[in-house]
């Protein structure tokens, strides 16, 4: 389970990388192409729209995973380690609710808009909102292994880390 996650990971690692650099490349020919040619593209702005939602969601959930999203935790170091797990335990469930709503959003928007057709570059409005529907899943995921290393006890844990 530990290689395919981790494979998983890099691949939305690579994905993300390869967005950003698209996105660099898309902006500079677009620049190139309005302010030396007088010919700009039509299609870059929404390309470099879809490229952003992508980047956001799939980075969330890369940062998810390595815990690296904002949280301010001095507030919580002032109560007692009982309490402080049966917080933590909270807020891990309501990022999985959390998650799961996006999911479902991502979903209603993807199949909604899978007649609309964005008019710079001829595709579906889906893509745009593919990102959030793709990304909200791996957070989602990423929010039940949370969740449920807050549930087990720490020997537990311990012990399947070792394997």
């Amino acid at each position: 389970m530990y290689i395919i996650k981790s494979l998983l990971l890099r691949a939305t690692q690579a994905l993300v990388i390869g967005m950003l650099l698209t996105i660099v490349v898309v902006l500079s020919a677009q620049i190139i192409a309005r302010y030396i040619f007088e010919l700009p593209l039509v299609w870059s702005e929404e390309l470099v729209l879809v490229l952003l939602v992508w980047i956001t969601f799939l980075g969330s959930a890369l940062v998810l995973e390595k815990k690296g999203h904002i949280n301010i935790d001095f507030a919580l170091r002032l109560f007692p380690e009982r309490l402080q797990r049966a917080i933590e335990l909270c807020t891990a469930a309501l990022m999985v609710v959390f998650c799961g709503i996006l999911v479902f959003g991502g979903w209603i928007m993807v199949t909604s808009t899978l007649d609309s057709n964005m008019p710079g570059l001829k595709i579906s409005v889906a893509w745009l909102y593919g990102g959030t529907l793709l990304g909200g899943a791996l957070m989602f995921l990423t929010a039940i292994e949370q969740f449920i290393q807050h549930v087990r006890p720490a020997s537990t844990q311990a012990t399947l880390s070792e394997a």
